[in-house]
């Protein structure tokens, strides 16, 4: 027996792509226990493998209401016509776009990723690498989440040429847009336009090397993690409750609720791991809630960093910190993506000026980017951990627009749009 359908998400080819030239696919899998619901031909979640789908003509998506883990995906992706891609892999990822390097897979053509999943938030912001415009709208909603639909290709890479040229901080981005293959071959540049816009991390993990961006937030670091420094925020995921704490130089120990002890060591932070999230795996012996709490806290410092409001919430040894005096000041948008003197020692905060080209700015070489539902922040796309903020109190109208606030579910339609590849005329 089939499960019941709760809503549909019909996608739409805004391409405007020589269908003669050029695919876009879909494939797709909701993930049940250890086990796969695969996208079929028909719109539905039969099929035992993740094969791509032709979708030059559109499709109708019918999301069952299923059990499931909430590691679920529709993956688009736009090929030359002579091209096939293998199936989808949903626990081999591609690798970091557009490298032909290893790990994982290399997808032949750009690509993005939109999470969904029965009662679930929707969201386009899982691809690191800014790869397709993709955006999508949900019945009896007005927003529209993602990238503006009407914004094509050369006017993104326009825009952020002229961003990167007139950001303070601007400069050292501008070469994380790939406008010509990075190897023989690879990857297809459709009408020869450009690969990606690839996120610093991204790019540092292929350019160990290079020069512009490496060792961007090191002084930073060593002043967060200065010997005395103190930190007490709220975190509001996981292990919901107080955290405070010292640093010893080395290390932040913070003591939270239910008599948890959390260790932020500065080695997760060191180098060019400020522009990562550098949460690692569970360890022998430590519970889950012990893990959870560490890894939500280290997601919450990657957060600060990469917004350039990290030493905004720090108090030095001897000062005197109020109760959540760090997540006030982590999610005191003012401070974010800003020129500002960080209140820790006065000098000028760092950030990372690639989220702030997708997040934060309402225009950007004459391309205005849509508001969140609260209007305050106009961030046209949201990338992993830098979505909102988990500490603090945080209102959902000030999540960026790429993900809805609430959960998905019975009748509310959604339409998704891969958007234009050249302009209107």
């Amino acid at each position: 027996m089939s499960a019941t359908t709760l809503n549909t998400i019909t996608l739409k080819n805004g391409t405007s792509l020589d269908t003669s030239k050029y695919t876009v696919w879909v494939a797709g899998f909701i993930q049940q226990s250890d086990a796969y619901m695969y996208l079929n031909t028909d719109g539905n979640f039969t099929a035992t493998t993740g094969n791509y789908i032709n979708i030059n003509d559109g499709l109708t998506v019918n999301v069952p209401n299923v059990t499931n883990l909430g590691n679920n995906r529709l993956v688009f992706l736009v090929t030359e016509i002579t091209t096939t891609p293998a199936a989808l892999s949903p626990t081999t990822g591609y690798t970091a776009y557009p490298f032909n390097a290893a790990p994982g897979v290399c997808p032949p053509g750009p690509y993005d990723i939109f999470e969904f999943g029965p009662n679930a938030q929707y969201d386009v912001s899982a691809v690191d690498s800014f790869g397709l415009n993709l955006s999508f709208t949900v019945a009896n909603d007005s927003l529209v989440y993602g990238a503006i639909p009407a914004i094509s290709r050369p006017e993104i890479a326009a825009a952020f040429n002229t961003f990167t040229g007139s950001d303070p901080l601007g400069s050292a981005f501008a070469q994380l847009l790939y406008t010509s293959p990075t190897g023989t071959g690879y990857p297809d540049l459709i009408m020869s336009q450009f690969s990606a816009i690839v996120s610093p991390k991204d790019w540092l993990a292929i350019n160990t090397n290079a020069s512009g961006l490496s060792g961007y937030w090191t002084n930073t670091i060593n002043d967060f993690f200065t010997k005395g420094n103190q930190l007490n925020l709220y975190l509001n995921a996981a292990t919901v409750g107080t955290y405070s704490g010292t640093s010893d130089g080395t290390k932040f120990t913070l003591n939270g609720p239910n008599k948890l002890t959390v260790t932020i060591p500065v080695s997760d932070f060191a180098g060019d791991q400020g522009f990562m999230q550098a949460v690692r795996g569970i360890k022998t012996g430590e519970n889950q809630d012990e893990y959870y709490a560490f890894s939500q806290i280290e997601a919450a410092i990657f957060q600060a960093i990469s917004r350039g409001v990290l030493l905004d919430g720090v108090v030095g040894e001897g000062g005197s910190i109020s109760d959540g005096y760090t997540s006030t000041a982590w999610t005191n948008i003012q401070n974010w993506y800003t020129n500002h003197n960080n209140t820790y020692n006065q000098e000028p905060s760092v950030y990372d000026a690639y989220a702030k080209f997708f997040h934060c700015a309402k225009n950007h070489g004459g391309i205005i980017m849509g508001p969140n539902s609260d209007k305050t922040l106009g961030m046209a796309y949201g990338f992993s951990l830098d979505e909102n903020p988990n500490v603090g109190s945080w209102s959902g109208g000030n999540n960026v627009p790429s993900k809805t606030n609430y959960s998905v579910g019975s009748g509310q339609d959604v339409t998704l749009t891969i958007g234009r590849w050249i302009p209107a005329m």
